[in-house]
């Protein structure tokens, strides 16, 4: 797997970061999704390192790269945290500009770093996520009440919260029903 890429550890500003490095040409870094690791682009690295420079890492917390502890606000986990972990392994490795190829939790981090750093990403490439301004943007009234569950206490079954989907909107409404009554 990866034969041809040579394994390294970049000691970044938050985080030591665990990736893998081969091929000639624009460099392209590779982030992952979860629950993966770098080597979930073990089919994909070799036939891009024929053009590219494939820079394939762990994100900070994920496989072998460093897992620092948490704090209350969860900032060491930031995506702007994990971006800025992805330019300083770039630039440790002589790649001032870089093209970036994000998925899942990858995507995330791929997004805040072309906004953080706009004169480094020279192209953004991302798999299955949803674009987050568009999420949010489209989360008005009718959106909430659809997507919206109601935490019943049920005492009887369990004496915890249970979900109910009783708060969704009806077909054909915008607004969601009332749930059902509280005991």
């Amino acid at each position: 797997m990866f034969e041809g890429f040579e394994e390294f550890d970049v000691a970044c500003s938050g985080a030591t970061i665990h990736g893998r490095r081969g091929g000639d040409g624009p460099p392209l870094l590779l982030l992952h999704g979860i629950p993966e690791t770098h080597l979930m682009w073990h089919r994909v690295a070799p036939g891009l390192a024929s053009e590219f420079t494939v820079v394939a890492t762990d994100l900070r917390g994920y496989g072998d790269s460093g897992k620092p502890a948490s704090a209350d606000d969860h900032s060491p986990y930031a995506m702007r945290q994990v971006a800025q972990d992805q330019v300083e392994v770039m630039q440790h490795l002589g790649h001032e500009r870089f093209g970036v190829v994000g998925h899942d939790r990858g995507a995330r981090c791929a997004y805040r770093m072309a906004l953080d750093h706009p004169q480094t990403v020279t192209s953004l490439s991302v798999l299955d996520i949803v674009p987050t301004g568009d999420a949010f943007g489209r989360a008005d009234m009718e959106y909430r009440g659809a997507a919206t569950l109601d935490l019943e206490h049920d005492e009887a079954d369990r004496g915890g919260p249970t979900i109910s989907a009783a708060a969704r909107s009806s077909p054909g409404t915008s607004s969601p029903r009332k749930p059902p009554a509280r005991s």
